[in-house]
């Protein structure tokens, strides 16, 4: 039961995560609800009765569909930022290209400025600010593999809207 819950809910973050490069889920409500799903199936197992939703998930051994959300995103930017997805990466983000960097890593995001709000909710502006946190080391941006270790180990709490 608990690997059909962890395949489904793959799937829906998938779907969440592909969704949000187009649209931002940023209200607090939306981002409940969308939590909600894995807050009652979680309840329901056996195992995790009268536990805390953040002590269910630790249990399982899983992370908040939020969390999971925010490192497919910072994935995403990687295979943009290094090629491995076929994107005008300039229209999405506006790229560091000084040579000396005075805090923190190499591969700095900027907000591109505009005259509507809309693009404050899109995927390329939601992301910087998380991006731009990272406590990186060039050697977490030597490869994709080191990059995902990399973010398991980090700590993004302060970037997730709907906590426990």
């Amino acid at each position: 039961m608990v690997t059909t819950f962890l395949h489904w809910s793959l799937q829906l973050i998938e779907v969440c995560a592909v969704s949000s490069k187009k649209k931002k889920t940023h209200s607090v409500s939306q981002i409940k609800k969308i939590e909600s799903v894995q807050r009652r199936f979680t309840n329901r197992l056996l195992c995790c009765r009268g536990l805390r939703y953040s002590e269910r998930l630790a249990k399982l051994g899983v992370v908040s569909l939020e969390l999971r959300r925010l490192h497919l995103d910072l994935i995403y930017v990687y295979k943009l930022l290094f090629g491995m997805v076929d994107a005008d990466v300039p229209v999405l983000f506006v790229v560091n290209n000084a040579d000396t960097v005075t805090r923190g890593h190499d591969h700095k995001l900027f907000v591109q400025q505009s005259r509507i709000d809309a693009r404050e909710h899109f995927f390329s502006n939601r992301v910087i600010q998380s991006w731009n946190s990272l406590p990186a080391t060039p050697e977490d941006f030597s490869s994709l593999a080191c990059f995902r270790r990399f973010l398991q180990q980090t700590d993004l709490s302060k970037f997730i809207i709907g906590s426990d």
